[in-house]
């Protein structure tokens, strides 16, 4: 009975706490279910409408020159003189003495011919006294002038002491000019590229002493799709006007000199489009490209363009961000839910994007969401950044001024 008594205890025991666990248990009242909170997205908007927006058509390109001219000598001799402006990056003026080939041959030419010219010169006067004297013998043997022969009256050989004369004149002017292209000097006003000349050196046809590039203009050949064609009034001929009769200006940068600008005309459009890739290209014209500019424009230097261009009609002006897949935008309508818009990309510049949109049944001007999320829908409703902290508290004063009511309809009745 003992034994019983010691195992029987500890079961009442556990089955009194069980018993008062499940009583107290009941006396907590049920947990209350909470409604899930529907958060709003907060979005930045831009008002914006249709307009007439002139943005520039961007290119870009090398500068290549206008003129570059191989030096390469008309005569054949030793090298005995080089200028110290003729190096490599120096500018040279027109006519400005690059180097020298020794003449002495050429002088000694000049010599001969000139004495050959003078005996021929001789030859002539001396047929012409035979012409005469052969006119004035025939007439003295009472024979009519008009029945003799040329060959007789010497004609023949006047007219073959005259052509010795021209010869020996154009040899001489000939000898005159290898002279002269004994002195090699700039054609124009340049910068040199290359020189190979130096004293000493057998200069030739088949040698070149040097390369110049025109410091006067350059050019720069701008390559434009179809779409940037059509916005752009180029001039179509060598006049480098547009419609409007004046040149068409051009802005160029460059990324190795930042900040800074040089300023080119379009002078003309070239005929063909480019098969491979279907673009049509300009021709940008650089007057003074070295000393125009506190920087040279020198040459190869790639350049961005920025080509004035006719208006976009009825066009948005927006962020770059405010375009989704480059194909719509997300606006809101009265009563501040989204809507998709389909959008057509018109033209972009400097991180803006001008659009044509399809707006619907919204009315000008549309409030765009500029920076979208991912999961918009389509009806989703949306706050603005003003809009988000006047919600929550005019729903809260709501709240207590229907409570005040009923607290207050309580109190009457009480």
């Amino acid at each position: 009975m003992k034994l019983l008594g010691q195992i029987l205890f500890p079961l009442l025991i556990i089955a009194i706490g069980f018993a008062g666990y499940s009583k107290l248990k009941s006396l907590k009242p049920p947990k209350k279910s909470k409604q899930a909170k529907v958060v709003i997205p907060v979005v930045s908007i831009a008002d914006v409408s249709p307009e007439d927006h002139t943005p520039p058509v961007r290119s870009f390109g090398t500068v290549q020159s206008y003129f570059e001219t191989t030096l390469t000598p008309q005569v054949t001799g030793e090298i005995v003189e080089v200028s110290e402006q003729f190096k490599v990056g120096v500018m040279v003026k027109k006519g400005e003495l690059l180097a020298r080939i020794d003449a002495t041959d050429y002088h000694a030419i000049l010599a001969g011919l000139t004495a050959t010219k003078v005996t021929a010169m001789q030859v002539l006067a001396e047929e012409e006294i035979r012409v005469k004297q052969a006119s004035e013998d025939w007439v003295a043997s009472g024979r009519s002038l008009a029945k003799a022969s040329d060959f007789v009256l010497r004609k023949p050989q006047l007219a073959a002491a005259r052509a010795n004369i021209k010869s020996a004149e154009a040899a001489e002017a000939k000898a005159k000019v290898d002279i002269e292209r004994t002195v090699i000097r700039a054609p124009y006003d340049a910068v040199v590229l290359a020189r190979s000349a130096s004293l000493g050196n057998l200069a030739n046809s088949q040698q070149s002493l040097g390369r110049l590039v025109a410091t006067e203009k350059s050019e720069v050949r701008l390559p434009l799709s179809a779409e940037q064609f059509s916005r752009v009034k180029l001039p179509v001929s060598t006049t480098g006007s547009s419609e409007s009769g004046q040149p068409l200006n051009v802005t160029l940068t460059s990324p190795s000199h930042e900040g800074l600008e040089w300023q080119g005309d379009l002078v003309r459009t070239e005929a063909v489009i480019d098969e491979a890739n279907q673009v049509s290209y300009v021709i940008a014209e650089i007057e003074n490209p070295y000393t125009s500019h506190t920087q040279p424009l020198a040459m190869g230097t790639f350049v961005n363009a920025l080509i004035p261009a006719v208006a976009i009609k009825g066009a948005y002006k927006l962020n770059e961000a405010a375009l989704v897949n480059d194909k719509y935008v997300w606006a809101l309508d009265t009563e501040s839910r989204l809507q998709r818009l389909v959008a057509i990309r018109r033209q972009s510049y400097e991180g803006d994007v001008f659009l044509t949109i399809e707006t619907k049944d919204l009315t000008p001007p549309l409030k765009i969401v500029t920076r979208p999320l991912t999961n918009f829908k389509s009806g989703d409703e949306v706050s603005t950044g003003s809009d988000s902290a006047k919600k929550p508290s005019d729903k809260g004063e709501g709240k207590k001024r229907g409570e005040g009511k009923e607290s207050g309809k309580k109190e009457g009745e009480a």
